[in-house]
Parts: C-alpha cells; structure tokens; sequence
C-alpha cells in the first residue's frame, strides 16, 4: 500500500494523524479528539503513544539542528512545573529546560514526588508513603543536557536548592544566576509571576503554555493523569507542534527569532 515502509503502516484510519497530533498540542481532551475524527477514544488513546514516539524523534533532531544553525545554546532557563496523577494526593514533578529568549524546549522529565501542605497526611493515610523521585529526574535531565550544552553554559532558575547542586556537579565551568520565587499572577494558568519584570520570564512562559495547550495540566481539570508515561507522550506531542508554530513566527519574521535575538 501507499504506507508500506512508513510509521503509518498497518493502520487503518491514517488521514485522523495530523489532526490528532495537532488537537492534542491544542488542549482537546482525548473524547473530544475522538468525537471530531468520528474514532473511538481508544484510537485517539492509541494514537496519542504513536504520535509520541515519532514527535520524540522529531524533537530531538530539531535541537541538533538549532545547535547547528544558530551555534552553541549560551543561556538556558529551568525550572519545575507541579502537577497530579489522578488526585492531588499523588503529585508529579515536570522538570523543564528551554533556551533563554526564544523559549525553544530542550528537555523535559515526569516524576512522582510526595504530597506537601495540608493534603500530606491525607495523602499517606489513603496512598502509603510515595517516593520523591524528583532528584533522579533532574539527574538524568542534566545526564542529557551534558551531551548538547557548552561547558560555560549560563544556567538561570530561582532559588531551588537542588538545581545549585545540580549544576556545580555536570557544568562546573557554568555561570549560575538566581532569581528570588515571585507570586504568580491570575493570568498565565498561576505560572506567569505577579511583576513589571520577570528575569525568567521565558520559562514562566513556556510552563503556562504547557498548561494552557495541554488538557490534563490545564488547573481546575477533570482531564487527569492516569499513567506519567502517558503524561511524557502528551507532553513530547505538544512540543512538536510548539516547535511549528515558533518555525512558523520565525518564518514570517514574528517572535523571537535566534538570529535577531540578544545573548
């Protein structure tokens, strides 16, 4: 057939891809995906991990080549966005990294961490004690970051005391500014913060964004997280069609381009 050799090989129903990829990247729950393409939300559900495997590859190839046409990466923006799987009372982390400026995602992990505040005991009354594997997430993030970043890289974040340590043990040779947490503003899904200028704005950026084209992030969901696994595919999805609405700016010279913008 016309797919022999192809992803889409064997499936039945390839003319619903391109539109699930890009309902998915556009905060359509999975149902609602499902009643737009005239599918079984099982399909959507079966396409969403299909649609992942072929958006990871994607993404990992376009930051080779924006190292290649744009140079070495000099000023990266990380931080961690705070969701749940199935219940508040079991949260997950979502540690991120983009290029300063041009908001350009260039890695991102999923870990459960345990509940904090109020909800803490709750949480370990109905769920048992959980594992914080937050650490191991940012490890292996950085474990990556290691192989396409320079060694003199300028590393921007708040005040976290995890991600000082982190960047002293794989990029010793990195400048490392912090910038004091500020409260989040109404607007931006709570992550744009509550000031006239905000240093790491492009990250703050980047994660409302996330929530805001991603159902199950967005806050005051019905839309949760049954497995994180599936939580990195939506996620790896959504950046591969973020990544062609900026090439999309760039091209008709909107945005920040990386040409035109100032280390």
């Amino acid at each position: 057939s016309a797919a022999t050799g192809k992803p889409a090989y064997l499936q039945k129903r390839r003319r619903i891809n391109s539109a699930v990829r890009v309902a998915l990247g556009n905060g359509m729950c999975q149902r609602a995906i499902a009643l737009l393409t005239n599918v079984n939300v099982k399909t959507v559900a079966a396409r969403l991990v299909w649609q992942a495997k072929q958006s990871r590859e994607k993404n990992a190839c376009f930051v080779t080549q924006y190292i290649e046409r744009y140079g070495p990466i000099k000023r990266v923006q990380f931080d961690d966005l705070i969701t749940f799987e199935h219940t508040k009372c079991k949260p997950l982390t979502v540690p991120v990294a983009v290029v300063a400026g041009t908001r350009v995602p260039i890695a991102f992990g999923v870990a459960p961490i345990p509940a904090n505040g109020h909800i803490a005991a709750l949480a370990r009354k109905r769920y048992g004690k959980r594992k914080d594997n937050s650490r191991r997430a940012r490890k292996i993030l950085f474990e990556h970051l290691v192989t396409i970043l320079p060694a003199d890289v300028h590393f921007e974040t708040d005040g976290h005391k995890h991600y000082k340590a982190l960047i002293k043990r794989y990029f010793p040779k990195a400048k490392h500014s912090i910038f004091p947490s500020v409260r989040g503003a109404v607007v931006g899904q709570g992550e744009l913060k509550k000031t006239r200028f905000d240093p790491l704005f492009t990250i703050n950026h980047f994660l409302a964004t996330m929530r805001s084209n991603i159902n199950r992030l967005i806050r005051r969901t019905w839309c949760t997280t049954k497995d994180p696994k599936r939580l990195s595919d939506h996620i790896d999805v959504m950046i591969d069609v973020f990544i062609d609405h900026l090439q999309g700016l760039w091209a008709r010279g909107k945005g920040v381009c990386p040409e035109t913008s100032a280390d």
